[in-house]
């Protein structure tokens, strides 16, 4: 099961992290890494964590498996310059504010699952159908979206549950 932490209160990512981690998990003062492409990960554990956050709320997704995760707050507007580089299909399912950040927390929700970078992958990653493809291929990945506290979530990886806890 991956657990998810948040809070709307100001914090930095890596006191989020730390606090999570230490009192969650276990792990005085973790040591947190940075893999090539920037994906933060704790040295020697079993632990994967993912983090994200959206105009005032930070998130931490934790699991014993890889873990890509994204949100993004509803209250904001498609960005036409970001929808321009929808592909065809997904822009023919997108047609409010709500579908263009389902499609974009999925996009990024994957490509942080891969531990790339989005202007890598960002073109070659398509949200088609509830389905993750890589340069036309269907991924093979599970994708988990949730809403609450008026913000889309999507969560990438080996998951069919999650639990969602408010840390503040």
């Amino acid at each position: 099961m991956l657990e998810i932490f948040y809070t709307k209160r100001p914090v930095s990512s890596d006191a989020f992290i730390a606090r999570i981690l230490s009192s969650y998990y276990n792990i005085p003062n973790p040591q947190i890494c940075k893999a090539i492409h920037g994906k933060p990960y704790l040295l020697n554990s079993k632990i994967c964590f993912n983090l994200t956050h959206s105009k005032g709320l930070t998130a931490i997704a934790v699991g014993k498996t890889e873990v890509g995760f994204d949100c993004e707050n509803l209250s904001g507007k498609a960005r036409p310059a970001v929808l321009a580089k929808f592909s065809e299909r997904e822009r023919g399912e997108i047609h409010s504010v709500h579908d263009f950040y389902r499609h974009w927390t999925a996009r990024e929700s994957y490509i942080k699952y891969l531990g790339d970078q989005l202007a890598a992958l960002w073109r070659k990653v398509e949200f088609y159908r509830g389905e993750i493809y890589l340069r036309g291929e269907k991924a093979n990945v599970r994708l988990l979206q949730f809403e609450t506290e008026n913000c889309v979530f999507s969560i990438c990886g080996d998951y069919t549950k999650f639990a969602l806890k408010c840390v503040d």
